[in-house]
């Protein structure tokens, strides 16, 4: 504000010096023009009162004795030069000099004046007695007769004039000066009403410009001033309201973008990553502080990305395409790369969408591999019973003994087939959510003791010891049919893989909100590396056991998914030759 205030009070000081100088200079002149003008008309008037006062002194024109003592007197009260001369021009009495010193005065403009006839005259001149500068009045002397007998003169110094002069010249820097100080006091006043409101719509327009739009001006301005302040007000609610909107769209343009399945990356005109989201920092496994800013070659490790994306620098042009990904691991990614417009004209950005494929493809060769496996597992009971049909049909029913046999082989097989089916229905079911699933309290402890009933033939035929293990009672919200199904089909399986005199343990404990079941056996075991493929759909680690073991290789997919229709877990452990342990994790509900 003071800087500004400085400025309009210097422009108007400035203005006003100047004018002041040209004014004061102008005016001294008249004023000492005319000072100088009075003076000269005011000893002219002195010199005719003066000089009537010696008119009829004299009898004649040789009687100056008088004359002089007249004029003597009259230097006293008029304090200026006082001179009598003859017509002849001989000086008769100077108050300043003797007059047989001064020469003949006829020449003299003034006294040439009066001797031609004219009531006064006057001249202005350096005195060759006194070395001044003079301003001289004459007018004529007469007798008693009314006859003209000699000149009087007065004479005055024009220093003397100017004093005044010099007077007025100080009376008027004088009162300049005053004028100065006094418009420099009602201009800062002025100057301050009218810099404070523009300064402070200044400063709103600075913080504007530093993008603070809650600044408003708030300053008691008037007229325009007034006006410019209503106006940069609406600006800056204008600015203020577009960027909330700007920030709210940037806010939901990043939710969005940080919530998308899809890997986003942007990169600017010089190949350097402008903006990632955890999608894409995860296909690339780093962290966005380690992206951003780079050149997307120094942190994607993919040469097919690579070639892509500089494909699409080089033409203009979207590509698309499927990758492969080795590292950090192994990905099949669906690329996208869409060229946009940069910042300036003629820029051009990419954005790289990467949409992670990989599960996809590993879904679509479980179904392939479902398919095949499907068609073998039934293409095997429908063979036979196609076969023996045909040797039924060809004689064989006519010995009783072999068509009892071939019956009994195709009712095997047929209820093979059908229990194939009806598991691939289920599994079907389950995947959909379609199986109805009757909500109950469910005592896990009831559910196993009845468990343990249905395989227990099984187990003593092999010699096997099943033992319960209840470290705290727990019921569970769950369809007690489904969870029977869930333990039969595990423990089932305990029995089957585990060789005669083995032990099969099942252990329910409380952990937080979650009821755990674990149930372990000392049997075949599974390799490590086909642990997380035992969920698929008829997988099956030994082919030959599984099928003589009358299985149907679904067992585990159906168990699985009913878990997770309870909303619980399963996870496996499992050692070749060692054991395996199968871990249930179920919520708490409280009753």
């Amino acid at each position: 504000m003071k800087k500004l205030q400085f400025r309009i009070i210097s422009i108007l000081m400035t203005v006003f010096v100047i004018f002041s100088i040209c004014i004061g200079f102008f005016s001294t002149q008249l004023l000492q023009d005319y000072a100088v003008e009075s003076q000269e008309e005011g000893l002219v008037e002195q010199a005719i009162m003066a000089g009537s006062s010696l008119d009829g002194v004299a009898k004649d024109p040789s009687d100056f004795l008088n004359l002089k003592q007249e004029a003597s007197v009259l230097k006293q009260h008029t304090k200026h030069r006082v001179t009598l001369i003859a017509l002849d021009g001989t000086v008769v009495y100077d108050s300043a000099k003797q007059s047989p010193a001064l020469e003949n005065h006829r020449n003299r403009e003034e006294v040439q004046a009066v001797l031609t006839g004219k009531p006064q005259g006057t001249d202005l001149r350096k005195s060759n007695s006194t070395n001044e500068t003079l301003f001289y009045v004459a007018r004529p002397v007469l007798d008693q007769a009314g006859e003209a007998i000699g000149v009087f003169r007065l004479a005055k110094p024009l220093a003397e004039m100017k004093q005044l002069n010099s007077q007025i010249r100080n009376s008027i820097l004088t009162c300049s000066v005053l004028a100065l100080v006094l418009a420099t006091g009602i201009t800062f006043l002025i100057t301050k009403r009218i810099a404070n409101p523009i300064e402070e719509v200044m400063d709103v327009a600075k913080n504007l410009s530093d993008k603070q739009y809650s600044s408003r001006y708030s300053g008691k301005g008037y007229g325009e001033v007034a006006k410019l302040g209503a106006t940069i007000n609406g600006l800056a609610e204008s600015l203020q309201e577009q960027m909330q909107e700007i920030d709210q769209n940037e806010e939901r343009l990043n939710e969005l973008i940080n919530h998308l399945v899809i890997g986003v990356m942007l990169l600017d005109e010089q190949r350097n990553i402008q903006r990632v989201n955890p999608v894409m920092c995860r296909i690339l496994g780093m962290d966005s502080n380690e992206l951003l800013g780079q050149s997307y070659a120094d942190v994607t490790k993919s040469y097919g990305l690579s070639h892509l994306i500089e494909k699409t620098y080089r033409k203009k042009e979207m590509q698309n395409k499927e990758i492969y990904f080795y590292y950090p691991a192994e990905r099949i990614v669906d690329a996208n790369i869409v060229p946009i417009a940069g910042k300036n004209k003629g820029d051009m950005n990419l954005i790289v969408l990467l949409y992670d494929i990989t599960e996809i493809r590993r879904l679509e060769k479980v179904r392939t591999d479902f398919v095949t496996n499907a068609s073998h597992e039934l293409k095997t009971p429908v063979t036979a019973l196609k076969g023996f049909s045909e040797t039924l049909l060809d004689g064989a029913m006519e010995d009783k003994d072999v068509l009892k046999q071939f019956l009994e082989i195709m009712l095997a097989e047929s209820s093979r087939l059908d229990l194939l089916v009806n598991d691939i229905l289920e599994l079907s079911k389950l995947e959909q959510k379609q199986v109805p699933i009757a909500y109950e309290e469910v005592r896990v402890k009831d559910a196993v003791l009845s468990t343990f009933k249905l395989v227990k033939q099984k187990a003593e035929q092999k010699q096997i010891t099943m033992e319960f293990i209840e470290e705290e009672e727990v019921n569970i919200e769950a369809d007690s049919g489904r969870l029977k199904q869930i333990l039969a089909n595990l423990i089932d399986n305990a029995v089957i893989y585990t060789q005669a005199g083995g032990n099969i343990v099942v252990t329910l404990k409380k952990k937080e909100e979650h009821a755990i079941i674990s149930i372990s056996d000392n049997g075949m075991g599974i390799p490590e590396d086909e642990l997380n493929r035992i969920f698929e759909r008829f997988y099956r680690v030994d082919k030959a056991r599984s099928r003589n073991s009358g299985g149907t290789g679904l067992g585990l997919s159906i168990v699985k998914y009913l878990v997770e229709n309870f909303n619980g877990t399963i996870a496996v452990q499992s050692k070749a030759g060692l054991g395996t342990t199968f871990t249930l994790t179920f919520p708490i509900r409280h009753f």
